[in-house]
């Protein structure tokens, strides 16, 4: 039995696995900051459009993108509210729902599929958004209806298509053993 000198810090694990997902900085907030320009243009006010916003945020939390949290999802959602010129502070509620149910939620998300997140994120994306809008129908002293659910219901549909893209676009080719 011979003993090895090297180092422990000169070790790797064996299987770095395709479950985890990294990416750097830079294209985690130059995704955001697209998505952000994105949520700018007028197609936001349609009924039932999504906040594909929040879902990049979520999606990033899910995945630990350094600091994307609950100050991000805050500071992005009073820039919506003021953009929308809406009751200053009901995105950034509905913003610091989602990502503390996310942040909640990390541990046991990121151990399953793209469709148990789906299942995961679709009733916090229904549900984070109703404190807002009973906020909004007290101010206002008339209820806006359901539409609103439409939304949350393609918001977490959107689920699957950021994380395909995402992994898509960070996904670096590993380099394959080569037989020389």
């Amino acid at each position: 039995m011979t003993k090895s000198n090297t180092p422990i810090r000169s070790l790797h694990p064996i299987d770095t696995g395709d479950d985890v997902f990294q990416s750097s900085g830079s294209f985690v907030w130059g995704s955001i900051f697209v998505t952000f320009m994105a949520s700018l243009l007028p197609w936001r006010d349609w009924p039932g459009s999504p906040d594909i916003l929040l879902v990049v945020l979520a999606f990033w939390c899910v995945h630990s993108a350094k600091g994307v949290g609950m100050f991000a999802a805050f500071l992005l959602g009073l820039l919506m509210d003021v953009h929308d010129t809406n009751v200053l502070g009901r995105h950034a509620l509905y913003y610091v729902i989602v990502i503390y149910f996310v942040i909640n939620m990390r541990r046991h998300i990121v151990q399953f599929s793209v469709f148990a997140h789906f299942f995961s994120m679709l009733p916090v994306f229904v549900l984070a958004v109703i404190p807002g809008r009973i906020f909004e129908a007290w101010l206002a002293g008339v209820w806006a209806g359901w539409g609103w659910l439409w939304s949350g219901l393609i918001t977490a549909c959107l689920w699957f298509v950021v994380d395909l893209l995402f992994k898509f676009l960070s996904h670096s080719p590993k380099d394959e053993h080569k037989l020389e």
